[in-house]
C-alpha cells in the first residue's frame, strides 16, 4: 500500500558503518523491544531458539501496538503452545 516518493536509492555510509551485531540477550533487553508486543515475541523466539527448543512454522495470533491483528508463523503446534503459555511473560 506504500509508494515510493523516488527510486533513487542513496547510500547512507554513516548508517552503514554504525550497524553492527549484537547478542540476542542485548537486543531482547533493549526498552522498545520490552513496550512492543510483537518485538518482544519475536525476541522470545530467537532467545528460545537458542535454546534448541524452537524449530520454525505454524501461526499464532498477535496484536500490533495500534490494534492492528498479525501472525507469526511457527513450526509446529508443540513450538507455538510452549510459546503462547509463555506470552505474557517477560523476555
Amino acid at each position: 500500500m506504500l509508494q515510493p516518493q523516488s527510486f533513487d536509492i542513496q547510500r547512507q555510509d554513516s548508517e552503514i558503518e554504525a550497524a553492527k551485531w549484537m547478542p540476542i540477550e542485548d537486543y531482547a533487553a533493549q526498552p522498545f523491544v520490552q513496550e512492543n508486543e510483537l518485538f518482544k515475541f519475536i525476541a522470545k523466539i530467537c532467545l528460545t531458539k537458542l535454546d534448541g527448543n524452537y524449530t520454525g512454522f505454524s501461526n499464532v495470533a498477535s496484536t500490533t501496538t495500534s490494534g492492528k491483528k498479525v501472525y507469526l508463523y511457527f513450526n509446529n503446534n508443540a513450538n507455538a503452545g510452549h510459546l503462547l503459555a509463555s506470552k505474557h511473560d517477560q523476555v
